[in-house]
């Protein structure tokens, strides 16, 4: 049995915050709704970079005073080859790719998710979404300008992405079974806005001095919330001797 190499400070923690009120069953869901709750909104933040960066990627050079040796170029401030007038073609490319990967993968991930552990699948999952974004900020760092770079980082991340919501579903389930499922999933739920918004105001605080931070930034949240899952997370209940919501307690493994 895996279990993660946290599980002993959720138990030593567990053990002083329960009471008659709290018992052990309630704290551990308590510990994998948070975990799964801040998972998803990484998924969510690290998503949104793109979309603020595009603004400066290719933008309105008209207000802005030209450097010396510009020329004619009316596009000298936009970053090659986002400097042409194809380039909401080319940025249309980068949407293109990270959703072409990421439909097409999660027919993949819902498959895998059942089948493997869900601790190392969402933690592989959120690092390599955070070393996706990470690629997009070194394009900022080295002064790299090819179009492929781009796509292939967005490609990563698309197919990355998908890791995230079979993963952290099937763990609620696990956990929190049919009964109360609606309002608990609403509340959970919140995390898609919140992941939304963070990601909007990361991406803004950096992005007219230092774009690459605007990958950066996430990325590096994207890799903790990871190692955290990585230490924490307990996938199902009968992992941990704890009955499961959805089988008959006699299925309950006690360790």
């Amino acid at each position: 049995m895996d279990n993660p190499p946290g599980i002993w400070v959720v138990r030593k923690v567990g053990n002083k915050c329960c009471d008659a009120r709290i018992n052990r069953t309630s704290w551990y869901r308590a510990s994998v709704f948070i975990l799964t709750y801040l998972a998803y909104t990484g998924y969510h933040l690290s998503r949104k970079p793109i979309s603020v960066v595009k603004n400066v990627l290719y933008q309105n050079c008209s207000g802005l005073i030209p450097p010396e040796g510009v020329g004619n170029n009316s596009n000298w401030c936009c970053w090659k080859p986002f400097d042409d007038v194809d380039a909401p073609a080319l940025l249309a490319s980068l949407d293109s790719a990270f959703l072409f990967c990421y439909a097409g993968a999660m027919f993949v991930s819902g498959f895998i998710a059942e089948r493997v552990n869900l601790r190392y699948f969402l933690a592989l999952g959120m690092i390599f979404s955070g070393i996706a974004s990470y690629l997009l900020g070194l394009t900022h760092s080295f002064n790299m300008h090819n179009l492929w770079f781009f796509i292939i980082a967005q490609a990563i991340g698309g197919i990355a992405q998908t890791t995230g919501w079979p993963g952290v579903v099937t763990c609620m389930g696990n956990w929190f079974g049919k009964g109360k499922r609606g309002l608990i999933m609403g509340v959970w739920n919140s995390h898609t806005s919140i992941g939304n918004i963070l990601g909007s105001l990361i991406a803004g605080a950096y992005v007219e001095y230092n774009w690459g931070l605007s990958f950066y930034v996430p990325a590096i949240i994207m890799g903790s919330i990871g190692f955290l899952l990585f230490l924490f997370l307990i996938p199902d209940p009968t992992d941990i001797g704890c009955e499961s919501p959805n089988y008959p307690a006699q299925t309950v493994v006690n360790i």
